[in-house]
């Protein structure tokens, strides 16, 4: 089954944000929010906090899965916001959002996207624009984090996506969280999205590691929720979507012989879908170069 409404998944576990922009609430003792969410959600989110009742001084954690604009747009926010939260995130990510140049272009795009929307760019009195995030603690493969009542946090390093994803497993409630480390369905359709943006060999590697999780819910941080046997069935499909993906990629490249005209054919492609539309087109070629080079073995 695929959810795409904001609400409650479980009565321990609430998606908020949007089916464009996701973001998760783990409810234990203590709360942890999943995925740093964009700068133009902040309003919707702080709503959904309100609307749901939810005491903001049990969140006590910020998992950011990785560092692109649309995972950790809202953080700085945030943090300025709730103090007391503590963000998580994997080393190297830790790395790029304190890094000069891609701090400077996650906060070019947030001002254009905000200024496309015609979004005011503060909320409650605080700047939405980008800045490096101090992180709280950083996490790798096997480390956990108790929520308490019962729940906890399970970490995996799973890049392929971006250099430095983290994905999260709640094992009492059989529930994964990896951001965009695995294929995800495409609104009105069952063919899935592939996102090996990195590295394809590493990002079919992150697949692997995750392949014997039994998952009875997924969370994406783009398209929603799937539950039951959609769940279930999900990382063997994102296997072979992958492969598949970079077997056309080859045979495409065969056919045109052109590497500038391939690049430009996969990213046009993309920005046909809803969630890539707002992505800038020259931020997409880049995306999408990196991809077909890693695809075809030259990086």
């Amino acid at each position: 089954m695929r959810i795409q409404k904001p609400g409650f998944i479980t009565p321990q576990l609430l998606f908020l944000g949007s089916r464009d922009i996701c973001m998760y609430l783990v409810m234990g003792e203590h709360y942890a929010l999943l995925g740093g969410g964009v700068a133009w959600g902040v309003a919707k989110l702080e709503a959904q906090l309100d609307q749901y009742h939810v005491d903001r001084n049990r969140i006590r954690h910020l998992v950011i899965s990785h560092a692109h604009h649309d995972h950790c747009g809202a953080v700085p926010y945030l943090i300025s916001r709730y103090p007391h939260i503590q963000t998580i995130a994997s080393e190297y990510c830790t790395y790029i959002l304190n890094k000069s140049k891609p701090v400077r272009l996650i906060q070019q795009v947030n001002r254009k996207t905000l200024d496309a929307l015609k979004r005011p760019h503060s909320f409650n009195g605080i700047s939405l624009d980008f800045h490096p995030i101090s992180i709280g603690l950083q996490v790798k493969d096997g480390d956990r984090l108790s929520l308490g009542n019962g729940l906890s946090l399970h970490f995996f390093q799973t890049p392929g996506h971006s250099r430095g994803s983290l994905s999260v497993y709640i094992p009492e409630l059989e529930a994964l969280f990896p951001a965009d480390a695995v294929p995800f369905p495409e609104k009105g359709s069952r063919e899935l999205t592939v996102t090996a943006n990195h590295d394809y060999d590493d990002y079919i590697h992150s697949l692997e590691k995750l392949e014997f999780l039994p998952i009875r819910v997924i969370g994406y941080e783009h398209g929603g929720v799937l539950t039951e046997d959609d769940a279930a069935a999900i990382i063997p499909r994102g296997l072979a979507a992958t492969h598949q993906q970079r077997e056309r990629i080859h045979k495409r490249y065969e056919e045109l012989k052109d590497f500038d005209l391939l690049v430009k054919e996969i990213a046009e492609k993309y920005q046909t879908l809803e969630l890539f539309r707002l992505v800038p087109s020259d931020l997409m070629r880049a995306i999408t170069e990196r991809m077909v080079k890693s695809a075809l073995g030259l990086v």
